[in-house]
């Protein structure tokens, strides 16, 4: 009978693969944004905009069916650019700012997972959120009206394709601009506030510039008047206020380079070491 001590020995914890953990991050912020913040103005939107298109397929089929420029007015009702402005400080102001506060970002940061990594994540569940804010409620509105006969296949598709565009612009350019404001704090309520103010500022303050000088490329400045340009474009309505496709390069651009910023934020803070 041997005297000696026990040897234990643990079993080596397999490593998971980069894809895995940028879903588990991703995964994680999507689940812990889902708060009444941001489904209810959701559901706001889903109702507004499928209305809107249930009711003019109701009226466009007396006269000859509906049209792609009127399935667009769910995109030119009032409460549309607030609600998702909602959305968007609700599901991003939080984004980078939370981990920051709490110095939780310092664990994310270290090994295994990259930073390149976690702003992915972190960006891909808030333009999730967007995504379903902006594109669709409107997909959702298509699909019921050509199911009830009151668009046409070729009007579906188009309308359709519309909405995917705007959403995909809308989403790109609000995700880049909540974590770029995410980054610059530690406390969200802060960020939301810059969120929404900053683009209602622009397009109150804009709008005035404008009207003043009558500079016409003032209003690219104004990331809504942008928005409503692609949407008109996308649908293929005349009377935009700003060039479509500019307005479109724009936004992308805004939320790319917005993102880079954000990038350079983190990159400066302290990790835990390896």
């Amino acid at each position: 009978m041997s005297i000696s001590a026990p040897r234990y020995a643990s079993v080596p914890v397999p490593h998971e693969g980069r894809g895995y953990r940028i879903l588990a991050v991703m995964r994680r912020e999507f689940v812990h944004r889902a708060g009444s913040s941001t489904l209810l103005p959701l559901a706001l939107l889903f109702t507004v905009v499928v209305a809107t298109i249930l009711v003019e397929g109701f009226f466009a089929a007396f006269v000859g069916g509906l049209t792609r420029a009127d399935i667009e007015s769910a995109l030119e009702s009032l409460p549309w650019p607030f609600l998702v402005l909602i959305v968007a400080t609700s599901a991003g102001a939080g984004t980078l700012a939370e981990d920051i506060g709490n110095r939780s970002i310092t664990l994310y940061l270290s090994r295994p997972i990259h930073l390149g990594d976690y702003l992915l994540a972190k960006a891909a569940a808030c333009g999730a959120w967007l995504l379903l804010a902006t594109a669709v409620p409107g997909l959702a509105g298509v699909v019921i009206v050509g199911l009830l006969g009151y668009a046409s296949l070729v009007t579906a598709l188009g309308a359709a394709a519309g909405f995917l565009a705007v959403g995909l612009v809308a989403s790109v350019f609000l995700t880049g601009l909540a974590l770029a404001l995410s980054s610059l704090t530690s406390r969200s309520l802060n960020a939301g506030v810059a969120i929404f103010g900053l683009v209602l500022s622009l397009y109150i303050g804009v709008s005035v510039v404008s009207a003043v000088t009558g500079n016409p490329y003032v209003r690219y400045a104004s990331p809504l008047t942008d928005l409503h340009s692609v949407a008109l474009g996308s649908f293929g309505v005349t009377g935009a206020p700003t060039d479509p496709i500019g307005s479109a390069v724009g936004l992308l651009g805004a939320g790319v380079l917005l993102a880079l910023l954000a990038e350079w934020r983190l990159s400066r803070i302290e990790v835990v070491g390896e």
